[in-house]
């Protein structure tokens, strides 16, 4: 399966579709040499560090409620 179709299966997103004029779009490469895409990513002014990785936290307290339905 096309990894494009799966995201429309799960999560219904279309992948292909260009956010400017909706039409289809294609896959022209696959970049995945580092340094080429850290120079890439220079070009544009972008962060080329990952960012920090976090620990997950503890999921908020709450009061639990019980409602009464009857």
């Amino acid at each position: 399966m096309l990894w494009a179709e799966l995201l429309r299966r799960v999560f219904d997103v279309d992948a292909l579709e260009c956010p400017q004029c909706h039409g289809r779009m294609r896959v022209i490469a696959a970049i995945m040499k580092a340094d080429v895409i850290a120079a890439i990513l220079e070009s544009l002014g972008l962060d080329t560090e990952p960012p920090t990785i976090r620990s997950a936290r503890a999921p908020p307290e709450h009061e639990l409620v019980e409602i009464d339905w009857t």
